[in-house]
């Protein structure tokens, strides 16, 4: 069992590295909106993360499998995003900004993978990754409520929303100090090795074994549903504060909007404090089927487009998508790889997620949203909610019929056993 010092250690770690997440993303659609910038370059912007993932995570993986120590790699990922992110704030043109945000991307994504990968090195088998993890959701969430409030304080609040670049900066350098603090992780963390197995030579460009990984049933199918919510996404994360903020929709102002938005985060932290307990019981297929099922029911309520009260709703069941479809993810993949590539494993899983699925999920969306324009500005939301619903049902008949549950051959689990249907993740928030 980590040591309670370790485990606060860590959960500093994840709150750090949230808030300076959710400073950067959680208003980011509206200032692109208020910018003026149209459905496809907005999807564009969002689609440089899944660019930059068709390099950034793998060979990440490769470094900290075999050479870099985990915290000073993550460490120096994060105090490298500061100036990026205050660049792109001073940014008011399309190619300036798209391009300060690739950049920010290609940072960016190596620090999702490694801060999983300190944390399942220095929590082992722990049951303590749940109650860990939630304080990065307790950070996404009290920087957004800081965020609404700040928007309250101006009379022009849409001419404002970019100001969360600023923060995410600023945060983004104090979370790369604190990192620098963190326990060591050697290189090849997840395998508890330095180096090459058995003190061999490092071999290059080791993160390509990953996809060997493919040639299991499971792990393809978890790759598989992994790319498809990450295909259906950008239409929810793109565009849901845009609908909430449309007047001929929902109408709400961008601060009332953030917040609502934020009961998504609430659950969540209920969600994961039960998410040792809910492998136990219900194992790997059940609580994906759950995540899945919780992803069709968002996008069905923002497609009828109300009552008030079921879309607002319907925002709460993100805790059960990012908990039970998205950590479950990420989860999974521990168990199906090998020791020594976990951490390539991983960077596969944010391919499959922020690499190709989003990238298809940016293009898709991006048209979708520009092709359902209505005349003064406003949008004819339904088909933009109600193709991703249609795919996510597809999703869970398939993922039902499909994957076999079976207990893990190895042991390196950050849970226990009993969960061998651990569940898998994603990225982020």
């Amino acid at each position: 069992m980590a040591s309670q010092y370790i485990s606060w250690r860590l959960s500093a770690m994840f709150a750090l590295t949230q808030m300076a997440e959710g400073a950067a993303w959680v208003l980011l659609a509206g200032h692109m909106g208020a910018l003026g910038f149209t459905g496809k370059q907005i999807s564009y912007v969002f689609a440089s993360g899944a660019l930059a993932s068709f390099i950034s995570p793998l060979v990440a993986g490769w470094l900290a499998d075999r050479y870099l120590s985990g915290q000073r790699f993550l460490a120096a990922c994060q105090l490298v995003s500061a100036p990026v992110l205050l660049a792109a704030w001073t940014q008011t043109g399309f190619r300036g900004f798209w391009v300060a945000m690739f950049l920010f991307a290609l940072i960016r994504l190596p620090a999702m993978t490694l801060s999983n990968v300190v944390a399942f090195y220095h929590l082992g088998r722990s049951e303590r990754f749940g109650y860990v993890r939630v304080w990065g959701t307790i950070g996404w969430i009290a920087v957004s409520w800081g965020l609404s409030l700040y928007l309250r304080l101006w009379e022009d609040e849409a001419a404002h929303l970019g100001d969360g670049l600023l923060v995410g900066a600023v945060i983004f350098a104090i979370s790369g100090l604190y990192s620098l603090t963190l326990p060591h992780t050697p290189p090849g963390a997840a395998s508890g090795r330095g180096n090459g197995p058995g003190g061999a030579p490092p071999r290059p460009y080791a993160f390509l074994s990953a996809f060997g990984l493919l040639r299991q049933r499971n792990f393809a199918i978890i790759v598989g549903i992994a790319f498809i919510s990450a295909a259906v996404s950008p239409f929810y994360y793109n565009f849901s504060f845009l609908f909430l903020t449309d007047p001929h929709a929902m109408g709400l102002a961008p601060s009332t909007a953030n917040w609502a938005q934020s009961l998504g985060q609430l659950v969540e932290i209920i969600v994961l404090l039960g998410l040792a307990s809910s492998l136990r019981r219900l194992g790997l297929k059940r609580i994906l089927l759950v995540g899945i099922a919780s992803q069709a029911v968002r996008f069905g309520a923002f497609a009828l487009g109300g009552p008030a009260w079921l879309v607002i709703g319907s925002i709460g069941v993100h805790g059960f998508i990012f908990t039970f479809f998205f950590i479950g993810l990420v989860i999974a993949v521990e168990e199906l790889s090998e020791p020594e590539y976990r951490a390539s494993a991983q960077g596969l899983l944010t391919f499959a997620r922020g690499g190709i699925g989003a990238l298809f999920g940016q293009m898709a969306a991006g048209r979708v949203y520009d092709a359902c324009a209505l005349p003064g500005g406003s949008h004819n939301w339904v088909p933009v909610f109600a193709v991703p619903a249609v795919a996510t049902v597809l999703t869970l008949i398939l993922f039902a019929a499909l994957f076999r549950e079976q207990r893990p051959a190895h042991a390196a689990s950050p849970l226990p056993p009993v969960a061998a249907g651990e569940r898998d993740i994603e990225e982020a928030d």
